[in-house]
């Protein structure tokens, strides 16, 4: 098979998303849409990827982050033909049109490897081939022209279409694929003889019929492959398309789900086989969940690890966090970026935790917040205990031993360490360290005055009187 190159438009200005961010940068599923395309597109191991972006395309660049990536500026804006060039000229600089070059539009974000690989292979000797699906509602779609045989025969934009033509039902879904020489020859003759006076790709069907050889449709059955991105409401659509898919994805998996239609998974969210997840739970992007996990309802977990057997209890939150095998967190913890709670640890209800290590079969029950602390193996810390860890101007650390007690209502005033078995007295407020296996009190001597309440409330009797 000859090398393939993909070209992927990417220049529309998305007007109708009524926002300032490009249109192709808004995300669907943990990852910006032209991101899916890329992915998908990067599936085959074509030879290069070319991107058609605006003048204004820094955002675009630093998204993708990707060295590998071509990028072709289209300025002024003058339709899908012109876009196409653009991306041409990028893929052979040497002017060597040699191979296979598919093109893409950048927003069709459900598109998936297999079926580009299936449309290549169906493609044989054509000049080019077009992807087709059937739509109930084709609105905003070049409708498919064809002769009463069957054969195509012309693709009419919306704008330019007649009622009749409006009402077909095959559309042109933005995915073509063409020998690289007969594309060339068929862009230079393209003319913006239509209502929008652009230059339309799709009116190379014409030139490459009469000129270079056959033009195949390659019709497919799953229309949410292509479904484009240009309003709120499309992009929602998207949404849960990809969530559908996931989801069907994590059941096939193994996976639990006491309510899919209530849990939300981006694309590159990983779990573990016979995990049991609750409805309002949502992965994002970059979570990897274990094997045999119970996730309670509500928990939100991003970007974090979480090993084999962990509970997460309801409302819990969790940021780049890793949560070792057989821990548990809540309900309504909140994990923030840098913590590690070890193998067998417990984090309980409200208990922040940020930058921090909470070490193996150690324990912070209720109300606490520990920051920037490295905290042993079987810690107890007691309801209400903060590490004291900024004061004003820098952060600093907090360090407590293995088997240590904290009592409630402690606050360690970092930096400080707290010795390995040592003992902290509730209510204390520790600002210097604590050795080894000893008890660390500070706080002040509570002092009782006898009957003084009831001399107290006789005064106030006397008062009103």
């Amino acid at each position: 098979m000859p090398p393939v190159y993909v070209v992927i438009l990417a220049a529309g200005e998305g007007t109708r998303m009524r926002s300032d961010t490009p249109k192709l940068l808004h995300r669907v599923a943990g990852r910006p849409i032209v991101e899916h395309v890329v992915g998908a597109a990067r599936e085959l191991d074509p030879a290069n990827i070319a991107l058609v972006v605006p003048p204004d395309h820094s955002r675009i660049r630093d998204a993708l982050n990707d060295a590998a990536l071509r990028f072709a500026v289209q300025d002024p804006a003058r339709g899908t033909g012109d876009a196409a060039a653009c991306g041409l000229a990028a893929t052979f600089p040497d002017g060597d049109h040699a191979g296979l070059v598919l093109v893409i539009n950048g927003d069709c974000v459900g598109i998936r490897s297999r079926t580009l690989r299936a449309m290549i292979e169906s493609h044989g000797d054509a000049a080019g081939t077009f992807l087709t699906v059937s739509l109930d509602d084709p609105t905003g779609y070049g409708r498919i022209i064809r002769s009463p045989a069957g054969v195509l025969e012309r693709i009419v934009e919306e704008a330019d279409a007649d009622a009749e033509e409006r009402a077909l039902r095959e559309v042109n879904a933005g995915v073509y694929l063409f020998a690289a020489a007969a594309l060339r020859d068929a862009l230079t003759a393209l003319r913006p003889d239509n209502s929008q006076a652009e230059f339309y790709l799709t009116d190379t069907l014409q030139v490459l019929s009469s000129q270079a050889g056959s033009v195949e449709l390659f019709h497919h059955d799953d229309a949410d492959e292509v479904h484009g991105v240009n309003t709120r409401s499309e992009l929602a659509r998207a949404e849960a398309i990809l969530q559908h898919r996931k989801l069907d994805e994590l059941m096939e998996a193994g996976v639990t789900l006491r309510n899919a239609e209530a849990v939300c998974a981006d694309v590159n969210v990983r779990v573990g086989n016979d995990t049991v997840i609750y409805p309002g739970v949502t992965l994002e992007a970059g979570t990897v969940v274990g094997r045999r996990c119970t996730i309670y309802p509500n928990v939100r977990i991003s970007a974090s690890e979480i090993g084999d057997d962990v509970i997460l209890y309801d409302g819990s939150v969790l940021e780049n966090a890793v949560v070792e095998s057989g821990a548990s967190v809540g309900p309504y913890a909140r994990l923030r970026p840098g913590t590690r709670i070890c193998e067998g640890a417990k984090v309980g209800n409200f208990v922040e935790v940020k930058q921090t290590t909470l070490g193996p079969g150690s324990k912070a029950g209720h109300l606490a917040y520990l920051g920037d602390a490295e905290i042993g193996a079987d810690v107890n810390v007691g309801a209400g205990t903060i590490t004291c860890n900024y004061d004003g101007v820098n952060k600093h650390r907090t360090l407590i031993g293995d088997g240590a007690f904290i009592g409630s209502n402690t606050a360690i005033v970092a930096p400080v360490r707290i010795g390995r078995g040592a003992y902290v007295g509730a209510g204390s407020t520790i600002t210097k360290d604590v050795p080894d296996h000893s008890l660390g009190i500070a706080r002040g001597r509570q002092v009782v005055h006898e009957g003084w309440a009831k001399r107290a409330r006789a005064a106030r009797r006397g008062d009103q009187d």
